[in-house]
C-alpha cells in the first residue's frame, strides 16, 4: 500500500516512551494506515450495501473514508483550531500520512515536543469519538466541542505521565505558551 508507515518512521520516540493510552496509539496508526472502519470500507467489504449509507455522519455529503473523516471539512476545522493554538499556520495535507510525517518533524524539545506529539493522537482519537457519537447517540460534533475535548485530553495525558502538579487540566487548556516552557 502506498499509504504504508512503519512506527519507527511515524513516532521513533514514542515507541519507547508513550504518553498516550495504548488504544490511542493503535487506533492512530491504523487510521493512518486506513485501517479503521469507516463508511468506506465497510462498503468495500459489502457490509453496507447503498452508497447512500457510506456517506459522512459529520457532514452527509462525500464518502466517509478516513481522509475525509480525519483530514476534511469538520475535522479540517479541528486541526486549524489546534494549529492556531500553537500558533503555526499550516496548509492541510492531502493524506493522513503527509500530516502525520510533518508533525513529528518538529523542532520542538522535551516537554513542549511531547504535548505537541500528544495533540496529534488526541485530534484523530476525539475526531473519532465524535464521530462515533453522531452515529450512535445521535450526537453534535462541533468544532469547538471537539477542541475542548482534545485539549482536556491532552492536559490528563500530560499530567498522568509527568508530575506536573502546578498546572491543572484548565491551566493546559488556557495557558499552553506558558507550560510549553516549563523545564522537567
Amino acid at each position: 500500500m502506498e499509504n504504508s508507515i512503519s512506527n519507527k518512521q511515524l513516532c521513533p520516540e514514542f515507541s519507547v516512551e508513550e504518553f498516550e493510552p495504548p488504544k490511542v496509539e493503535i487506533f492512530s496508526w491504523m487510521a493512518i494506515q486506513e485501517r479503521i472502519a469507516t463508511r468506506s470500507v465497510l462498503l468495500n467489504r459489502n457490509m453496507i450495501s447503498e452508497i447512500q449509507l457510506a456517506l459522512c455522519p459529520l457532514c452527509s455529503e462525500n464518502v466517509e473514508t478516513p481522509q475525509h473523516l480525519l483530514l476534511r471539512r469538520v475535522s479540517w476545522e479541528v486541526w486549524s483550531n489546534i494549529l492556531d493554538w500553537w500558533k503555526i499556520q499550516w496548509v492541510c495535507p492531502f493524506s493522513l500520512v503527509e500530516l502525520a510525517l510533518w508533525w513529528f518533524e518538529n523542532g520542538f524539545r522535551k516537554l513542549e515536543k511531547c504535548i505537541w506529539e500528544v495533540c496529534f493522537f488526541a485530534t484523530l482519537w476525539s475526531i473519532w469519538i465524535a464521530r462515533n457519537g453522531v452515529i450512535f447517540n445521535n450526537g453534535s460534533a462541533l468544532a469547538w466541542e471537539v477542541m475542548d475535548l482534545i485539549k482536556t485530553r491532552v492536559a490528563m495525558w500530560m499530567k498522568a505521565k509527568f508530575d506536573i502538579k502546578v498546572y491543572t487540566v484548565k491551566d493546559f487548556k488556557g495557558y499552553l505558551d506558558g507550560i510549553r516552557k516549563v523545564k522537567l
